[in-house]
Formats: structure tokens, sequence, C-alpha cells
């Protein structure tokens, strides 16, 4: 999949992802790099900082990126785990996608969940994640993230029902 000139595909072998976890940023603004910045100050249990942005994706919302723009970060390039779950299983297996605002306030861009959901689709497609198991962080963790106004049910229903693509013949040039 390739997204405002973002190559999806990672450039080499993928790790075996088994969920997508969709988070906010929980602020007004922001960008990969804002985002990465924040992570950097943080301190895992033992006290050792963080690496850098906890997400594999983030999607922006005009302030600080363009709005609906994906772009991938070192761990997916990578193909590394996530810092961004507050859990092992979904650290390791889950693609963590990180919407720029705070949906406890607005909700997100149509830009933004037209994104959103196009990432969801290829990302199911291409690693066969089936819509139960695209979930919020709040599933997996005690947070109110994504926000009490993030789409998620609609993002769920259009997920599970489309017609299922085969991920050998997915036409990466239609994203």
């Amino acid at each position: 999949m390739e997204d405002d000139g973002i190559e999806f595909e990672p450039p080499g072998n993928s790790l075996e992802w088994k969920y997508l976890v969709l988070h906010h940023s929980a602020t007004e603004g922001g960008s990969v790099e804002s985002v990465d910045a924040g992570h950097r100050e943080r301190k895992d249990q033992f006290g050792n900082p963080w690496r850098g942005i906890g997400y594999h994706f983030v999607i922006g919302n005009g302030d600080g990126m363009p709005d609906g723009q994906i772009e991938s970060t070192f761990r997916w390039k990578e193909q590394l785990h996530g810092a961004h779950a507050g859990s092992r299983q979904h650290n390791r297996r889950g693609v963590g996608i990180c919407l720029i605002g705070n949906f406890e306030e607005t909700a997100p861009t149509p830009r933004q969940i037209a994104a959103v959901k196009r990432l969801c689709e290829w990302l199911s497609d291409r690693y066969g994640i089936s819509g139960e198991r695209v979930l919020r962080h709040l599933d997996v963790a005690a947070t109110k993230c994504p926000g009490r106004l993030f789409p998620y049910e609609e993002l769920i229903d259009e997920l599970e029902n489309r017609p299922l693509a085969v991920t050998a013949e997915v036409d990466h040039d239609a994203f």
C-alpha cells in the first residue's frame, strides 16, 4: 500500500501481526516527530528510557501533520514490537495506530476516519486480522483511549461487512 508517497509494505520480513490497536494522541495537534520526542522522555518499568515513538503508524489531523496523512514510524519500517498497549501480548503482536487528536473532546476529522479505515483494511487483508482483533487501547489497558468520540463501531462494522481480499492479490496501487 502506498499513501501520499509512503510505502507501507515493510522493506524486509514482516512480523506475524495478530492485532491492530487504536489510539489517540490526547493532544490537539502533533506529528510523528512530536510524539517521538514525548515518548523519548518516558521510562519503562525498570527506569530505562523508551527508544522513541511507541506506535507503528500515526494519522494527522491537520495540526502538525496534514489531515488524514498516514505516516509509518521506525517501528513499522524495522518491524519492531510496539510500546503502546500496556499489554505485553498486544505490544509484541499488535500494530499500534495513533490518530492525532483528543477524541474525548472532539471527533476525528473525516479524513482521519477515511485514512484509519483504509489502513486497517490493508493491514487486515495483509495479515489476516479479523475485526474482532481490531482493538481500542481501552480494550487492553485501563484507559479511555482512543476516546469516547472515536467511531469504533462504525470502523468495525465496515471491516466485518466488506468482501475479504485475498492477501496475495491485494492491489497495492489502489491506495
